[in-house]
Protein backbone atom coordinates (compact mmCIF):
# COMPACT_ATOMS: atom_id res chain seq x y z
CA UNK A 1 0.00 0.00 0.00
CA UNK A 2 2.53 2.25 0.95
CA UNK A 3 4.51 1.80 -2.37
CA UNK A 4 1.35 2.20 -4.59
CA UNK A 5 0.61 5.72 -2.18
CA UNK A 6 4.24 6.71 -3.36
CA UNK A 7 4.33 5.52 -6.75
CA UNK A 8 1.16 8.06 -7.25
CA UNK A 9 2.85 10.49 -5.53
CA UNK A 10 6.39 10.42 -7.70
CA UNK A 11 3.84 10.43 -10.68
CA UNK A 12 1.89 13.51 -9.37
CA UNK A 13 4.73 15.29 -8.61
CA UNK A 14 6.84 14.46 -11.98
CA UNK A 15 3.52 15.96 -13.92
CA UNK A 16 3.79 18.95 -11.63
CA UNK A 17 7.42 19.51 -12.25
CA UNK A 18 6.29 19.22 -16.01
CA UNK A 19 3.97 21.90 -15.82
CA UNK A 20 5.94 24.07 -14.32
CA UNK A 21 8.84 23.73 -16.48
CA UNK A 22 6.21 24.08 -19.68
CA UNK A 23 5.27 27.73 -17.99
CA UNK A 24 8.67 28.38 -17.44
CA UNK A 25 9.51 27.66 -20.82
CA UNK A 26 6.07 29.68 -22.15
CA UNK A 27 7.08 32.86 -19.72
CA UNK A 28 9.84 32.97 -21.68
CA UNK A 29 9.73 32.27 -25.04
CA UNK A 30 6.32 32.63 -25.45
CA UNK A 31 4.16 30.01 -27.38
CA UNK A 32 6.54 29.74 -30.27
CA UNK A 33 9.20 28.23 -27.98
CA UNK A 34 7.21 26.18 -26.27
CA UNK A 35 8.42 23.02 -27.57
CA UNK A 36 8.45 19.04 -26.13
CA UNK A 37 12.37 19.08 -26.26
CA UNK A 38 12.65 22.64 -24.18
CA UNK A 39 9.84 21.57 -21.50
CA UNK A 40 11.76 18.41 -20.89
CA UNK A 41 15.44 19.83 -20.76
CA UNK A 42 13.75 22.32 -18.35
CA UNK A 43 12.59 19.71 -16.18
CA UNK A 44 15.64 17.70 -16.33
CA UNK A 45 13.84 15.05 -18.10
CA UNK A 46 14.22 13.04 -21.23
CA UNK A 47 11.97 13.58 -23.93
CA UNK A 48 10.52 9.73 -23.48
CA UNK A 49 10.16 10.19 -19.74
CA UNK A 50 8.27 13.54 -20.77
CA UNK A 51 5.34 11.16 -22.85
CA UNK A 52 5.04 9.27 -19.95
CA UNK A 53 2.93 11.86 -18.35
CA UNK A 54 1.74 13.31 -21.33
CA UNK A 55 1.11 11.67 -24.26
CA UNK A 56 1.69 14.24 -26.92
CA UNK A 57 1.73 17.94 -26.99
CA UNK A 58 -1.68 18.16 -27.61
CA UNK A 59 -2.12 16.92 -23.84
CA UNK A 60 0.33 19.05 -22.79
CA UNK A 61 -1.06 22.19 -24.34
CA UNK A 62 -4.57 21.44 -22.77
CA UNK A 63 -3.26 21.01 -19.28
CA UNK A 64 -1.41 24.11 -19.75
CA UNK A 65 -4.70 25.87 -21.03
CA UNK A 66 -6.70 24.72 -18.27
CA UNK A 67 -3.82 25.95 -15.65
CA UNK A 68 -4.60 29.54 -17.27
CA UNK A 69 -8.53 29.28 -17.26
CA UNK A 70 -8.07 28.34 -13.03
CA UNK A 71 -6.42 31.54 -12.77
CA UNK A 72 -8.90 33.37 -15.05
CA UNK A 73 -11.73 31.84 -12.78
CA UNK A 74 -9.75 32.40 -9.31
CA UNK A 75 -9.79 35.78 -10.23
CA UNK A 76 -13.33 36.28 -11.76
CA UNK A 77 -14.30 34.68 -8.32
CA UNK A 78 -12.35 37.67 -6.75
CA UNK A 79 -14.51 40.01 -7.89
CA UNK A 80 -16.82 41.40 -5.18
CA UNK A 81 -19.47 44.22 -6.72
CA UNK A 82 -23.03 43.17 -5.58
CA UNK A 83 -24.20 45.20 -8.60
CA UNK A 84 -24.55 42.70 -11.53
CA UNK A 85 -23.07 45.65 -14.51
CA UNK A 86 -20.32 46.84 -11.68
CA UNK A 87 -19.37 43.12 -11.43
CA UNK A 88 -18.81 42.68 -15.50
CA UNK A 89 -17.19 46.00 -15.49
CA UNK A 90 -14.49 44.68 -12.81
CA UNK A 91 -14.64 41.52 -14.54
CA UNK A 92 -13.05 43.65 -17.47
CA UNK A 93 -10.70 45.14 -15.47
CA UNK A 94 -9.89 41.57 -14.04
CA UNK A 95 -9.20 40.32 -17.88
CA UNK A 96 -7.16 43.19 -18.71
CA UNK A 97 -4.89 43.08 -15.03
CA UNK A 98 -4.45 39.44 -15.93
CA UNK A 99 -3.64 39.62 -19.53
CA UNK A 100 -1.15 42.96 -18.60
CA UNK A 101 0.58 41.26 -15.63
CA UNK A 102 0.55 37.59 -16.65
CA UNK A 103 0.76 37.52 -20.24
CA UNK A 104 1.56 33.77 -21.08
CA UNK A 105 -0.40 32.23 -18.82
CA UNK A 106 -2.91 34.99 -20.21
CA UNK A 107 -2.00 33.45 -23.33
CA UNK A 108 -2.24 29.72 -22.18
CA UNK A 109 -5.87 30.20 -20.93
CA UNK A 110 -7.49 32.35 -24.08
CA UNK A 111 -4.99 32.10 -27.46
CA UNK A 112 -3.32 28.27 -26.99
CA UNK A 113 -4.58 26.33 -29.54
CA UNK A 114 -5.03 23.68 -27.65
CA UNK A 115 -7.63 20.77 -28.71
CA UNK A 116 -9.97 20.67 -25.47
CA UNK A 117 -10.78 24.89 -26.07
CA UNK A 118 -14.13 25.58 -25.38
CA UNK A 119 -16.42 26.06 -28.41
CA UNK A 120 -18.82 29.02 -28.53
CA UNK A 121 -21.99 28.89 -28.31
CA UNK A 122 -22.43 24.75 -27.31
CA UNK A 123 -20.07 24.95 -24.50
CA UNK A 124 -20.64 27.81 -23.37
CA UNK A 125 -24.54 27.50 -23.03
CA UNK A 126 -24.13 24.35 -21.64
CA UNK A 127 -21.98 25.78 -19.19
CA UNK A 128 -18.49 24.34 -19.21
CA UNK A 129 -17.32 27.50 -18.81
CA UNK A 130 -17.14 29.23 -15.13
CA UNK A 131 -16.51 32.36 -15.81
CA UNK A 132 -18.97 32.95 -18.67
CA UNK A 133 -21.79 31.17 -16.30
CA UNK A 134 -20.99 33.60 -13.54
CA UNK A 135 -21.30 36.05 -16.29
CA UNK A 136 -24.71 34.85 -17.51
CA UNK A 137 -25.56 35.07 -13.76
CA UNK A 138 -25.02 38.61 -13.37
CA UNK A 139 -26.45 39.54 -17.09
CA UNK A 140 -29.74 37.47 -15.88
CA UNK A 141 -29.90 39.84 -13.26
CA UNK A 142 -29.71 42.74 -15.03
CA UNK A 143 -32.09 41.89 -17.68
CA UNK A 144 -34.44 40.58 -15.05
CA UNK A 145 -34.77 44.33 -13.44
CA UNK A 146 -34.58 45.60 -16.57
CA UNK A 147 -31.18 46.73 -17.16
CA UNK A 148 -30.40 45.11 -19.80
CA UNK A 149 -32.72 44.73 -23.44
CA UNK A 150 -33.68 41.51 -25.33
CA UNK A 151 -30.19 39.90 -26.34
CA UNK A 152 -29.92 36.82 -25.19
CA UNK A 153 -27.15 36.53 -22.33
CA UNK A 154 -24.86 34.42 -24.41
CA UNK A 155 -25.18 37.17 -27.19
CA UNK A 156 -24.24 39.48 -24.52
CA UNK A 157 -21.17 37.59 -23.44
CA UNK A 158 -19.90 36.94 -26.59
CA UNK A 159 -20.08 40.78 -27.50
CA UNK A 160 -18.47 41.55 -23.99
CA UNK A 161 -15.48 38.76 -24.72
CA UNK A 162 -14.97 39.62 -28.64
CA UNK A 163 -14.56 43.29 -26.81
CA UNK A 164 -11.86 42.83 -24.63
CA UNK A 165 -10.24 40.46 -26.16
CA UNK A 166 -10.18 42.71 -29.42
CA UNK A 167 -8.75 45.55 -27.71
CA UNK A 168 -5.71 43.57 -25.54
CA UNK A 169 -4.52 42.17 -29.22
CA UNK A 170 -4.57 45.95 -30.17
CA UNK A 171 -2.62 46.88 -28.09
CA UNK A 172 0.04 44.15 -28.47
CA UNK A 173 0.11 44.71 -31.86
CA UNK A 174 1.02 48.24 -30.94
CA UNK A 175 -2.34 50.18 -31.61
CA UNK A 176 -2.14 52.19 -29.28
CA UNK A 177 0.40 55.17 -28.27
CA UNK A 178 0.85 54.00 -24.71
CA UNK A 179 -0.30 52.18 -22.04
CA UNK A 180 -2.15 55.01 -20.35
CA UNK A 181 -4.01 55.74 -23.15
CA UNK A 182 -4.98 52.14 -23.56
CA UNK A 183 -6.29 51.82 -20.20
CA UNK A 184 -8.00 54.75 -20.16
CA UNK A 185 -9.71 53.64 -23.29
CA UNK A 186 -10.38 50.60 -22.57
CA UNK A 187 -11.81 50.98 -19.36
CA UNK A 188 -13.86 53.39 -21.27
CA UNK A 189 -14.84 50.97 -23.89
CA UNK A 190 -16.07 48.05 -21.08
CA UNK A 191 -18.41 50.89 -19.81
CA UNK A 192 -19.98 51.81 -23.29
CA UNK A 193 -20.55 47.71 -24.24
CA UNK A 194 -22.00 46.95 -20.63
CA UNK A 195 -24.18 50.80 -21.10
CA UNK A 196 -25.19 49.75 -24.74
CA UNK A 197 -27.35 46.71 -23.90
CA UNK A 198 -29.64 48.71 -21.50
CA UNK A 199 -32.81 48.84 -23.15
CA UNK A 200 -33.79 52.39 -24.22
CA UNK A 201 -36.42 54.81 -23.15
CA UNK A 202 -39.48 54.87 -25.69
CA UNK A 203 -40.16 57.77 -27.58
CA UNK A 204 -42.86 59.72 -26.31
CA UNK A 205 -45.35 59.91 -29.64
CA UNK A 206 -45.78 63.30 -30.74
Amino acid sequence: MYKVHLDVYTVRMTKDTILVAAKAVLDREGLPGLTIRKVAQHARLSPMALYRHFADKDALLNSLMEDGLAEWERRARSIRAADPLEWLEELGAEFLDFALNEPHRFDAAFFLPAPKARQYPDDFAAGRSPVVTMALVRIEEAKSKGRLGAASGLEVALAFSALVQGLVSMYRAKRFSGERQFKALYKAQVALCVGGFTPKPARRKP
